[in-house]
């Protein structure tokens, strides 16, 4: 038997921090989960899988509008059709949606939740328990069902596992407890970056979020495929994503005129092109002449000619000092100033009153400890400003 594996989908997901920057690339990546997802009922059709699994957050919140939802159920459909049953759970983000409110979703769709945790398809027993709350604290694992006598068991869980940076400790569960449960194969949620754990004959798969959202996500854009026949179950992964996300340095100290600033711009912006994938690029600049608004201005105007890179930021840095080399006098009583207590706490002050003003899915962007790097940063532009001879 195989079976196509993914999870936190977030369909309907605002993308607010991209989008503030750039509308057009916040479009697309609007448009990118949901042909990701169309691509993985694609893949599941193509590849003639006995079941497609979703390991939760399809949705990324419990209130998803009828279009979305629509859109959802349309593909589901499409893989019943082609003789590909469903099985899901809820994740966090979508733990308070009620997925019947406007009828079932369909047949050969199965949703796996307290009532009814377990179903069987073609001898293979799945069993997984979904989210009813936003958040909770404790493991689900004591609540899944036993193994069934005789059957290849598989389980959906949405977790943090034992944890992982990044992430809030969502129902936690000792991954030594997890395989010890009794199931041949988990298929997991909740972690974007994939990996696979072996523990004797038990595979557990985190397929990975299969459409990164933002620069963070970077390790995502993949599902994997698990065959389950009498032996270990193996597994693969497949690339996914419609748009990924780059970095990109470029030293732009040396340039002395706008002909060599616009040619190694566009250089650096064409080099980031993948066939058949859009990327979002985040430029890394080094300059002591071009400050990261010049910079960004020009990177834009470059990008209305080339096809599949959108400008995710800019961000521009003067070159290091000369051994020896003193820094200005300006900055060094600004470094000094940072230095001071009080200078600190209004500054923690004034982040915390600009995190509450923020949607709640983009405030972690100014948490505390981001305090250093924009503070570093805001030396970096006065010192360009300062310094710049502007393009001839």
């Amino acid at each position: 038997m195989r079976l196509l594996v993914s999870a936190d989908i977030h369909l309907g997901s605002p993308i607010r921090s991209v989008a503030l920057r750039n509308p057009d690339l916040g479009d697309r990546l609007k448009q990118a989960s949901r042909d990701s997802f169309a691509e993985i009922v694609d893949l599941a059709i193509l590849e003639q899988v006995e079941a497609l699994v979703l390991a939760g957050d399809i949705f990324d919140n419990g209130y998803p509008d009828l279009k979305t939802r629509a859109f959802l159920i349309t593909q589901l459909a499409r893989a019943a059709e082609a003789g590909v049953p469903t099985v899901l759970i809820r994740g966090n983000h979508d733990a308070l949606l009620d997925y019947r409110a406007q009828g079932d979703l369909g047949p050969d769709i199965h949703l796996l939740h307290k009532a009814a945790p377990t179903v069987e398809i073609d001898g293979i027993a799945f069993h997984g328990l979904s989210f009813d709350a936003a958040h909770v604290a404790k493991s689900f694992l004591p609540e899944y069902p036993r193994p069934v006598p005789g059957k290849r068991n598989v389980g959906l869980m949405h977790s943090s596992l034992d944890g992982a940076p990044g992430h809030d400790p969502y129902a936690p569960c000792a991954e030594r407890d997890l395989m010890a449960h009794g199931f041949d194969l988990w298929c997991l949620g909740h972690i974007h970056a994939p990996f696979e754990r072996r523990d004797g004959p038990v595979l557990a798969v985190m397929p990975g979020i299969p459409q990164p959202r933002h620069f963070g996500e970077r390790s995502g854009g993949t599902v994997t495929l698990v065959t389950l026949g009498e032996g270990v179950p193996e597994f693969e992964r497949r690339a996914i994503g419609h748009l990924g996300f780059c970095d990109c340095a470029l030293d732009l100290s040396a340039c002395s005129d706008q002909q060599e600033v616009l040619r190694r711009l566009r250089e650096a912006l064409m080099s980031v092109q993948q066939p058949g994938r859009d990327r979002a690029v985040r430029l890394r600049v080094t300059s002591d002449r071009y400050d990261t608004t010049l910079v960004t201005e020009l990177a834009q105007e470059i990008l209305e000619g080339i096809d599949g890179v959108f400008l995710d930021k800019v961000k521009s840095t003067p070159p290091p000092l000369n051994p020896g080399a003193v820094a200005d006098d300006l900055v060094r009583l600004m470094q000094d100033e940072l230095r001071e207590d009080g200078f600190r706490q209004a500054a923690l002050q004034q982040l915390e009153d600009l995190r509450l003003a923020l949607p709640s899915d983009i405030m972690d962007a100014l948490d505390e400890g981001e305090l250093d790097a924009l503070l570093a940063d805001a030396i970096a532009e006065v010192s360009l400003s300062l310094h710049a001879g502007g393009l001839k």
